[in-house]
């Protein structure tokens, strides 16, 4: 996994439990998966994201935690990109806070679906 960037947990972010609100947590890991999309692409453009599969929240995030967010290309199709996305302590790598998958489809000046041009296997990249 890559990491790609990392957030500080402040008070105005927490819900009512104490910890971090699920929906700052969601927003932060599917812009992580935008910022791995942008990279294996090479651009910003030309393409959506279709679907966030699996969001699993594993432990709560407590008020002043520093996440990593981290992302991994899982999967290549013609058209689509399949990005894992991880949440992990900054200090404690092993506590993992949520996971999820987020599938990007490449799009032509239009709107529609066309090939991305990407042949490599994740596993090279």
């Amino acid at each position: 996994m890559k990491i790609i960037s990392h957030r500080y947990v402040r008070m105005e972010q927490m819900n009512h439990h104490g910890s971090l609100y699920s929906g700052v947590l969601t927003d932060w890991m599917t812009e992580t998966a935008f910022f791995g999309a942008v990279q294996t692409l090479g651009r910003r453009d030309h393409f959506v994201m279709c679907a966030v599969q699996d969001f699993r929240f594993a432990a709560p995030v407590e008020l002043g935690t520093v996440l990593s967010l981290q992302y991994e290309l899982t999967k290549v199709g013609r058209t689509s990109l399949t990005i894992a996305v991880e949440a992990r302590d900054m200090l404690s790598p092993d506590i993992l806070y949520s996971s999820c998958q987020v599938v990007f489809v490449n799009t032509d000046e239009n709107g529609k679906s066309a090939p991305h041009g990407i042949s490599q296997s994740p596993a090279h990249r």
